[in-house]
């Protein structure tokens, strides 16, 4: 896979997933699945931020939105990683 998967459309790597390869595989995706529940934890962190309701909060809430986008990024990464590291794997399998 000579493109990153991280350059790919959501729908691309979709179809690559359900393709017959070995890459992207499970790896990627549980990798990818986590990046994107981080995400979501970001999300709702900013969407709390500012709330006065929740001004106590506030600090621990930014904290929380920077460890999940640290993860976001990690993930993201990781999955990448993954599909560049079995890529020759798979090949040489293939062998």
């Amino acid at each position: 896979m000579a493109e990153s998967i991280l350059d790919m459309s959501c729908s691309d790597f979709a179809g690559a997933l359900a393709a017959k390869q070995s890459v992207p595989g499970g790896g990627g995706a549980a990798a990818f699945c986590g990046a994107l529940a981080a995400a979501l934890c970001s999300m709702v962190g900013n969407f709390t931020v500012g709330k006065k309701k929740y001004a106590a909060y506030e600090d621990d809430v930014r904290g929380l939105i920077a460890a999940a986008d640290g993860a976001r990024g990690r993930l993201l990464a990781l999955a990448d990683e993954d599909s560049r590291a079995f890529g020759p794997l798979a090949r040489a399998f293939s062998l």
